[in-house]
Order: C-alpha cells, then structure tokens, then sequence
C-alpha cells in the first residue's frame, strides 16, 4: 500500500528533471523570501488545468510568507521591547511555532506536495491560536490580522 509520502517521491522520480529543477527553485525562492508569485506561476504553468487551485495556492503562499515574518519580526523585536506580558513563555513559544508552521506550509505548497492541505490545516490552527493570544495581549493589532488572514487562506487548501 503506498503511503502520500510514497506516492509524492513516485510522482518526483517520473517527473522530467527540468519540472524537478522548477520544484526546487520554487523552494528557494520562497526560503529566500524571493517573489514568490513568480515561483508560483512556474508551477501553475505546468498544470494549467488547474489554475483556479494555482491562484489560490499563490495567495495561500504569499499569506503563509507574510505572517511568518510578522510573527517572526514581532516577537524577536516588538514583544522583546515591550516585555511584561508580550515574553511570557506560552505566548513566545506560540509565536515561535506560528511562524515555523507558516514557513513549512508554503514550503509544502511551493513543493506541490500531496499532504501540503494536513500541513496547512495545522498552520490555520496555529495561526488562529496566535491571533487569540495576540488579542489577549493587546497592542498585537498587525500580528493578530496577519495570523487571521493565513488561517483563511490556509483553511481553503484543505
């Protein structure tokens, strides 16, 4: 019986090295923080098909992509001025892993992998704790936004 995992290295082993070299690059370009819509369409071009999922799958990205930074930026820069409530160690460590679930969800989604939708619910929810406790904290207004925004985007890919 073969695994998503199985099936995905299959799928990567037939494809022709050119469209494997497209993957990577994608890759990169998201780690990098590249543009991130022009990778995309890299990938859209290979299955035009598909180019309502491909529209909203580029979002999704650039929506993982942005609150990843924001979440990342705002706790080792803002939370650390502010201290008080905004280092408190649950609500760190719940940013920490927001941003870590944002940037491995476009990572899945800019490697067309087949188990990027379980990846992108368990960002949505990660996403959604954040802006709670973002909200509880007060003076979070952009983190709280930007963690609601990729949760919606993140659920319309599972």
């Amino acid at each position: 019986m073969n695994t998503p995992l199985d099936t995905e290295k299959q799928d990567m082993e037939s494809a022709p090295s050119a469209s494997r070299r497209r993957f990577v690059q994608a890759s990169i370009a998201a780690s990098a923080g590249l543009n991130v819509l022009a990778s995309t369409r890299a990938l859209a071009a290979e299955h035009p098909s598909n180019h309502q999922m491909q529209e909203a799958m580029q979002s999704a990205i650039k929506a993982c992509l942005d609150c990843h930074s924001t979440c990342l930026q705002t706790a080792m820069n803002d939370c650390l001025e502010e201290a008080g409530r905004h280092v408190g160690a649950a609500h760190l460590r719940l940013m920490r892993n927001c941003a870590e679930l944002c940037q491995t969800s476009a990572n899945f989604m800019l490697s067309n992998s087949s188990l990027h939708g379980r990846v992108c619910a368990v960002c949505a929810e990660a996403c959604e704790a954040c802006a709670r406790s973002c909200e509880e904290i007060g003076g979070m207004a952009d983190c709280r936004d930007e963690c609601l925004r990729c949760a919606k985007s993140c659920r319309s890919m599972m």
